[in-house]
């Protein structure tokens, strides 16, 4: 273990290195951002649920952690489902609390500040900007994100805030926070007046001058330096550039702007970015989403190396002597690359570590392989944009770390899993590290279920699920998971087991419906594009094999695919993608249900914009050797002309292995598709909760 650690950290050598902020020592420069993921308790405390979530982040051995955006001035200052409040001592106790579940872990804390400004949204007031701008000035970040017009603060209203800022910042100093990070980034309040694209003033906060537009931060900076002393942390997010607007903020506009805070007092900067236009402030937040559905702009190009974010960052940090923090899908690769380059002091990694919070432990022991990968499928920004928890896809114990943290078991039992896919490799995986003897039968060639034709479908330019299969190879054998492949386990071989518990993941049914016609040559299943798929996919891969199929594919080049939920959306871009004219059908108004909600709105867009035809409630009525007879919304009948007709269905639940179990002398289980067709998230957390439960 010594020797992999030290590999390891000749790997990453200023990943793993300590970092001085103020008087605060970080033990790695691994930072978790801050992210208002729907924990918080309703009134603005920090819940129990909140304390577990930061305390295993802390345990994981993060650097740096950035406790999520708390409420400076409420109402004004922004409210929404489960946000954290700091404007009133009555929240001091909470906090201390959790100041304290993260210092038990030896780990750093700061607390961010927030005020939302014009980003806020209210029944009875205007939210509060620097300018007041109609309706036909906003800077719209979306069409589908709707700001209303604010109310210009005045000068006793910047006055408030900036005592707010500083009355919050000693708050957090007196609940035991190593330091404070003031949000002036995004589309917030302290953002407003930075921005040319909100700041219309002409008084000393506006915008003639870059001291101007920085004068609101740089006296917010001030006010919290004399309430907390020389000894306390005082950092800043801010936009290192604004895209998609004329007037928004640009690299060189960051530059002076963070030479200004320094000089203000500002200990360390945390460089984010914002955008203007459709689907931009998606992007920005997430920077791989602008290889989804496909590159679509240059900045595409400077995802991977060195992310779009840190190249901001790299020019302000040229400009600073304080430590910069880089953010936008870094990885440990990725960041390592950009500290070895001097863009950067500090990597912010936001997903990664809500994917695995163990990630820096796992750096740090020499075990990179046990670190659960990220998809970067924004699963957990679909339930928190629905005003639930967030959820992650890879990860069911996110929000849930008390009732799904590994506890070894009394009694070891001999458990069978029935199934490789998601679920029964998740289920395998927690059961095996509890303490019980496991055994796991597939009855194909390899581990994955369906993942592996999931990726050739959907790519794996954003979500690596090759990589997702190798962390479950990779646990399961080290877990001592003994792994029966082209074995399909019927009930007499299971009872012959006799094992203790049964836990039957062995996948759902393919659905075939039922239209006139559907037993033509010319339809294929996703069940028989599966079993086309199967033995190339084991031969080369759905990387190599996705290049393959651009060259040839055995489909027609007009293609009518039945349903438009999240298999049929992601069926026709992958038809499209490889030259085919697509007609999506579905009977419901759901089109896209199942993909990400950050997602779906790109992909449906993209299919328009290649001239996919998509009706929703329409029924197919007969497939005929022209194509396929569909009834439309409007209750007209056509025609639509297809050379190949693809079925693309949710599966149906296949509970017949676990009712010819039940009543045995073992305890059975079900878990994933075999319960409902769903998706790999639902199939997941299925697993873990099974294996938690026996």
């Amino acid at each position: 273990m010594a020797e992999a650690s030290e590999a390891i950290r000749h790997d990453f050598p200023r990943l793993l290195e300590p970092l001085r902020v103020n008087q605060v020592t970080l033990r790695n420069r691994i930072v978790k951002p801050a992210q208002v993921l729907g924990f918080a308790a309703e009134d603005g405390n920090a819940s129990a649920m909140q304390l577990a979530h930061y305390e295993a982040l802390a345990q994981g051995g993060v650097g740096l952690l950035i406790v999520e955006s708390s409420c400076v001035d409420y109402p004004i200052g922004g409210k929404g489902e489960n946000r954290l409040r700091i404007d009133d001592d009555a929240f001091m106790p909470s906090f201390s609390r959790l100041a304290a579940a993260i210092h038990a872990h030896a780990c750093p804390t700061f607390l961010q500040l927030s005020h939302n400004g014009p980003a806020a949204k209210f029944a009875s007031m205007p939210p509060l900007a620097a300018s007041a701008l109609s309706a036909g000035e906003l800077p719209v970040s979306d069409p589908r994100v709707a700001y209303d017009p604010p109310r210009a603060m005045t000068l006793a209203d910047i006055e408030r805030s900036v005592e707010k800022h500083a009355a919050a910042a000693w708050r957090a100093k007196q609940c035991g926070f190593d330091g404070v990070e003031v949000h002036a980034g995004h589309s917030y309040l302290v953002n407003s007046f930075l921005s040319r694209a909100w700041n219309r003033r002409d008084d000393d906060y506006g915008a003639q001058s870059f001291e101007n537009r920085a004068r609101f931060a740089a006296d917010i900076v001030r006010a919290i330096r004399a309430r907390v002393g020389s000894d306390f942390a005082i950092g800043m997010r801010v936009n290192g550039e604004e895209w998609g607007h004329e007037l928004g903020i640009t690299s060189e506009e960051s530059v002076a702007f963070a030479t200004i805070l320094e000089r203000a007092g500002l200990d360390i900067i945390h460089v984010t970015g914002w955008g203007y236009g459709y689907g931009a402030y998606s992007w920005v937040q997430y920077p791989e989403q602008l290889l989804y559905p496909e590159p679509s702009v240059p900045l595409a190009r400077l995802v991977r190396k060195p992310g779009v974010i840190a190249s901001r960052a790299a020019a302000i940090k040229q400009a600073v002597k304080i430590p910069v923090i880089a953010v936008g899908s870094l990885g440990p690769a990725l960041g390592e690359r950009v500290l070895r380059h001097g863009m950067a002091d500090a990597i912010a990694m936001g997903r990664r570590l809500m994917a695995d919070p163990a990630l820096p432990r796992k750096l740090l022991e020499g075990r990179p392989e046990d670190i659960r990968p990220c998809m970067a499928c924004l699963e957990c920004r679909t339930a928190f944009g629905r005003y639930r928890p967030a959820a992650c896809r890879v990860n069911a114990a996110l929000g849930r770390e008390q009732e799904y943290a590994i506890r070894p078991v009394a009694a070891k039992k001999r458990v069978v899993v029935v199934g490789g896919g998601p679920a029964g490799m998740e289920a395998a995986r927690v059961a095996a590290a509890r303490g019980h003897a496991v055994v796991l039968y597939e009855k194909s060639h390899r581990l994955g279920g369906s993942m592996p034709l999931a990726a050739l479908i959907k790519s794996t330019t954003i979500e690596d699920l090759p990589a997702l299969i190798a962390y479950f190879e990779t646990q399961l054998r080290k877990l001592g998971v003994r792994i029966m492949l082209r074995r399909e386990l019927t009930a007499p071989m299971a009872r012959a087991l006799n094992p203790d518990v049964i836990i039957v993941a062995a996948g759902g049914q393919d659905v075939s419906p039922r239209i006139p016609g559907i037993e033509r040559t010319n339809v294929l299943s996703g069940a028989t594009l599966g079993r086309l798929a199967a033995p190339y996919l084991r031969l080369f891969g759905p990387r190599v094999l996705g290049g393959m199929t651009r060259f040839w594919l055995p489909v027609g080049k007009r293609v009518v695919v039945v349903g438009g939920l999240l298999q049929g959306c992601q069926s026709a871009a992958f038809l499209v993608k490889r030259g085919r004219q697509v007609t999506v059908v579905e009977e419901s108004a759901q089109l896209g249900e199942g993909i990400p909600t950050a997602m779906k709105p790109r992909l449906l867009d993209w299919l328009a914009e290649k001239g996919v035809t998509m009706l929703t409630r329409a029924q197919c009525r007969e497939i005929t050797a022209q194509g396929v007879v569909v009834r439309t919304s409007d209750g007209g009948v056509q025609t639509l002309p297809a050379d190949s007709v693809i079925t693309a269905l949710p599966l149906a639940p296949n509970p017949a292995l676990a009712e010819a179990l039940a009543g045995g002398p073992f305890a059975v289980h079900s878990a994933g598709d075999c319960v409902q067709g769903r998706t790999i998230l639902h199939a997941i957390h299925d697993g873990a909760r099974v294996g938690n439960s026996i």
